[in-house]
């Protein structure tokens, strides 16, 4: 859907207190009238009574309140302004308007271009009005990267007739067969969730597939966007403008449905705002149970593409009411709130204005009780939400086209933050300069300034990264199985001290000691056909000699084994046995830890570091501080004694995935849940005397602390990681 624009008119509260002008001369004898083609609508928004003026040619709206709609038709093209002031101070309203608050109506009645004058026209206004416009319209076209627009068609006519024939069944009888078909599917979405969204990058950006991506694109947004077509002509307004708008380089169709915005009924606007993400979450439905049912092939590919794109940009674009799409207009009417991405920009530069620059005349755009509040919430949201997904996407294209990627990064942040910052800044400047601003408003205009330009390049703050780690001894500290095995025997009870070189406990394996009683008999067999060759054939001698000593070789690597079932402590300390009461009998499996042997020192934490993060722990870190769970208030200093050179998936314990309450998200497929999904880097850590040695194996919080730095050197290393790890590079 297209917008126009949407304008208010002042608060009553705020119109000037003073009736009489000393300009008032100069118009009091025009005769003004607005413009024939314009249609007025009153709504309600928030309890109070709005007229929405409807303008047919330019399709833009603008909203008035009661005051400025009670002057707006008294101007008929006959009456003077001084006898359309009298006709109102006669009629005695208490909030009856200055002719300083009609002389700023006119003003914005004339930059709306909305009003018609007896008088010759001023051309070289007109002109800079006219000039001025269309720049705002090429802005509005071409500088987001993720909507540019053309018009191609009018569908009125086409869309009359489908509501005509339709009508029966666009009723309570649709929403049934709407829900009867997308509940189920989105019960199996979730059910199915690993296989749609596995390796979903390489499939949907695949070169082949991006080929059938351009074809199903456009008829999926075309479906989409006929849906808000019917349904503004089902509630009687009209669809005059349909074309191509450039999404994400993908030529995609749009219907202009802002006549909708002339419904009096804000469910009916509603309706129209969610038409097409309700076609499309069905065409969606549809696409994911064809998926199910058909085999592998052309098919099944064009259902899960259809699937994907319908429904991963109805949740990310059209239902978010963060981006200007569909979910926009839903929630703007549901809020009762028009207009609210501009007004909540210009709410927050009425705070600026009002508590930094002192300007006690700032006019605040909240009209109605609890706009302020949305306000405040919606403009970093939405500023936050649209750097995300633009820096989303370009992560997302990168992974196949690492070139588009990055251009498309840099045009989304420039857009999305760079051009925002500039231009508050530029507003700032002018504000500075205004002659109404005082000079308090000024030394706290350029203090605030200075402070934001200090903080972000100049002023250090503290800087730390912050990862989990699992407490743990060092690897000699560990008793392992280094061969599987029953355990036979039990050698030291829990508790004892223990020597390096004590044995722990003996494991029973029968199919080794089958397999040793095997080699000896071929052993021995094999030396007494040796014997004999010496005897009796010395030919042959040489060849039994090699035979026995293969045999030997393989007796040799069995007892090792066999010696292997010994387990045995590999440092002094205090025997820590889990669970020692149930050992005997358990089947161990090899490189399995049987036990644990406490040394006089602090166990190791043993840290795992993003791949983002991991040079600046390695070249810039002062310390290391330990907190426990158990006990939050309490810091350990810790310091950095081994670091794995390489990056694993493999985690040091599942304690740290999300199935054990960790932050790891690790393989659902890996039944140990030690396999995290990307890789990471190891680092161990000591920790002071002192430190509870019983926690073995519990989580750690443990903080880097960096060299303090402002913020702006940070985030820009902090993006070129992200996108250096991301292209790995």
């Amino acid at each position: 859907m297209v917008d126009g624009a949407l304008s208010a008119s002042p608060k009553p509260a705020e119109l000037g207190a003073q009736l009489v002008s000393s300009h008032w001369y100069r118009v009091a004898g025009i005769k003004p009238r607005l413009r024939d083609h314009l249609k007025a609508h009153a709504h309600r928004y928030r309890g109070q009574l709005w007229h929405v003026v409807e303008d047919r040619i330019s399709a833009k709206f603008h909203r008035f309140d009661t005051q400025a709609w009670r002057v707006m038709r008294l101007l008929d093209g006959e009456h003077t302004l001084d006898a359309v002031w009298h006709h109102l101070a006669a009629q005695g309203h208490d909030d009856m308007p200055s002719q300083e608050d009609i002389l700023n109506l006119l003003g914005q009645l004339h930059a709306l271009d909305l009003l018609v004058v007896d008088t010759l026209p001023d051309l070289a206004e007109a002109s800079r009005r006219g000039a001025k416009q269309n720049r705002q319209r090429w802005m509005a076209k071409y500088m987001n990267p993720l909507a540019i627009r053309m018009h191609l068609w009018d569908p009125d006519r086409f869309l009359t007739r489908c509501v005509q024939r339709w009508r029966p069944w666009l009723g309570q009888w649709a929403v049934l067969a709407w829900l009867a078909l997308v509940l189920p599917a989105l019960g199996m979405a979730v059910v199915h969730w690993q296989d749609l969204t596995h390796n979903a990058s390489e499939r949907l950006l695949a070169m082949d597939n991006l080929i059938l991506v351009a074809v199903l694109f456009p008829l999926v947004k075309g479906l989409h966007e006929l849906g808000h077509g019917l349904a503004c002509k089902l509630r009687g307004g009209d669809v005059h403008d349909m074309g191509v708008m450039w999404l994400l380089f993908l030529p995609v169709p749009y219907v202009e449905a802002s006549s909708s915005w002339a419904f009096p009924d804000k469910r009916d606007r509603m309706l129209v705002g969610a038409a097409g993400m309700l076609v499309e979450v069905a065409l969606a439905a549809i696409a994911l149970w064809l998926w199910l049912w058909l085999e592998p092939g052309l098919a099944k590919a064009l259902a899960y593409d259809v699937a994907v794109l319908a429904g991963v940009t109805t949740v990310i674009f059209n239902g978010n009411p963060l981006l200007r799409y569909d979910g926009y207009y839903v929630a703007s009417d549901a809020l009762e709130i028009p207009n609210l991405t501009q007004r909540a920009s210009r709410y927050w530069g009425f705070l600026f204005e009002r508590h930094i620059a002192r300007k006690r005349d700032a006019t605040s755009p909240a009209m109605a009780p609890g706009e302020a509040f949305w306000f405040t919430l919606y403009a970093p949201l939405s500023l936050a939400y649209r750097c995300f997904v633009m820096l989303s996407i370009a992560l997302f294209v990168s992974a196949q086209y690492l070139i588009l990627g990055v251009l498309l990064a840099v045009w989304s942040v420039s857009m999305g933050v760079v051009w925002p910052m500039v231009k508050s800044l530029q507003k700032a400047w002018k504000l500075s300069k205004a002659p109404d601003t005082s000079r308090l408003g000024r030394r706290l205009i350029w203090g605030f300034s200075l402070l934001v330009v200090l903080l972000l390049v100049a002023v250090p703050l503290p800087h730390r990264t912050q990862v989990e780690g699992v407490l743990w001894l060092p690897e000699e500290g560990l008793v392992r199985a280094q061969q599987s095995g029953f355990i036979d025997t039990l050698h030291v009870v829990a508790g004892a001290q223990v020597r390096p070189g004590q044995g722990i406990a003996k494991l029973r394996d029968a199919q080794l000691s089958q397999e040793l009683q095997v080699q000896e008999a071929r052993l021995a067999a094999a030396q007494v056909r040796m014997d004999s060759a010496l005897v009796n054939n010395a030919s042959l001698a040489s060849q039994a000699q090699i035979a026995v000593a293969r045999e030997q070789a393989v007796l040799r690597r069995l007892q090792e084994r066999g010696g292997h079932l010994m387990l045995t402590s590999q440092s002094q300390g205090q025997l820590w046995l889990p669970a020692s009461e149930d050992l005997l009998g358990r089947y161990l499996k090899k490189g399995q830890v049987l036990a644990y042997v406490m040394p006089a020192k602090a166990p190791r934490v043993r840290v795992i570091i993003d791949q983002a993060d991991e040079d600046l722990i390695r070249q810039q870190t002062e310390s290391v501080q330990v907190r426990l769970p158990s006990d939050p208030g309490r810091v350990w200093q810790a310091r950095i004694v081994r670091a794995v050179p390489g990056a694993s998936r493999q985690l040091p314990s599942a304690a740290m995935s999300r199935q054990r309450g960790g932050e790891v998200v690790t393989d659902p497929r890996d039944e140990s849940g030690r396999l995290a999904l990307q890789s990471y880097f190891e680092y161990e850590l000591a920790l002071p005397d002192g430190f509870p040695h019983h926690l073995i194996g519990s989580r750690a919080s443990v903080r880097f602390e960096h060299p303090m730095e402002p913020l702006a050197p940070r985030v820009w290393r902090a993006t070129r990681r992200l996108f250096l790890s991301h292209f790995q590079s």
